[in-house]
């Protein structure tokens, strides 16, 4: 399918949006492509591509930048937006341009629903790794590949059909309103954007540990998210959360543990000096968002605190 036809300003989105309710559509198509991590330290949404029924469009988030208008489409209620498993997308959403998405009937929910696989690639007749190799792509390049704009609007061209069968099933087995119900859960979801707090849910077993474990692994936490910050760097490339726990149980100090595990595979111009590390980890010592007294430890629905009191 040839598509060149893409809206990169403002105006151009209103207009959309206009012409939308001018032709009464209230369902919506909608997917989101972007890098989370792979090519740059920030998250970023590069495009949403959309359906009405009739007509596919294409909405350069990246050139057009976070507006108004843009948070008002992703968030008007006249409009239902259909999407396949909807939670990483508001994820993004939240995260990189401010709003969730909303109202959302999520496909997945559907087929969790009615005892199906959950997955989209058999709808659409692509192989699961070819469409893998697709998302992985670096849509933040500009201009954007023919390739790659092709398989965006495939991406949402039968998202309507597929949920009006769905639909019907639902309510002929009366779970249409669960459905609506936990499709609309997904968009009230608040996601924490602030990535030095994801330890408590990201660092492996970090609610096992010790108290001063925790510090410790908070403390290492931070400094991979300042170091990714300081080079526009995915964190994962940096140190990999298993390379993290195996800092955290060195029995190196955690200066030199680190200078081991960032210059294992640099060149000699490349490697990072312990000056550096030093002063990124400091750094990370002594932010706000590391535990400062233990949390108190939540069994059968009591709370007892965490100490040796009797």
């Amino acid at each position: 399918m040839a598509y060149d036809t893409i809206i990169t300003e403002e105006p151009q989105l209103k207009e959309y949006m206009d012409g939308l309710r001018r032709r009464g559509i209230t369902k919506l198509a909608l997917d989101m492509e972007g890098d989370q991590g792979m090519f740059h330290y920030k998250y970023a949404v590069s495009i949403l591509q959309c359906f009405d029924g009739e007509t596919p469009n294409v909405i350069d988030v990246l050139k057009m930048g976070g507006n108004d208008t843009l948070r008002e489409f992703l968030t008007c209620q006249d409009i239902i937006k259909v999407m396949f498993a909807c939670g990483n997308d508001i994820f993004m959403a939240q995260t990189v341009i401010g709003c969730t998405i909303t109202p959302v009937n999520d496909i997945s929910v559907a087929q969790k629903l009615l005892g199906l696989p959950i997955n989209l690639a058999d709808y659409l007749h692509i192989d699961k790794k070819e469409k893998d190799a697709f998302q992985r792509a670096n849509w933040l390049l500009r201009p954007i590949k023919p390739a790659l704009l092709e398989y965006a609007i495939n991406d949402v061209l039968k998202l309507l059909d597929i949920e009006k069968s769905m639909a019907e099933q639902l309510v002929e087995k009366e779970l249409y309103e669960e459905y609506i119900r936990q499709s609309r859960t997904a968009s009230d979801k608040k996601h924490l954007s602030n990535t030095h707090l994801l330890y408590e849910r990201k660092f492996p077993g970090y609610v096992r540990m010790s108290f001063e474990k925790r510090r410790r692994a908070a403390a290492l936490w931070i400094f991979r998210e300042l170091l990714g910050e300081r080079f526009d760097c995915p964190v994962g490339y940096l140190l990999p959360r298993k390379t993290l726990c195996q800092v955290l149980y060195s029995d190196k100090e955690l200066p030199y543990a680190l200078e081991a595990e960032l210059n294992r595979h640099r060149k000699p111009q490349k490697k990072l000096s312990l000056d550096l590390i030093m002063d990124v980890l400091n750094t990370a010592m002594r932010s706000p968002y590391i535990p400062s007294k233990p949390a108190p430890i939540r069994r059968r629905n009591r709370i007892y605190k965490n100490t040796n009191e009797g």
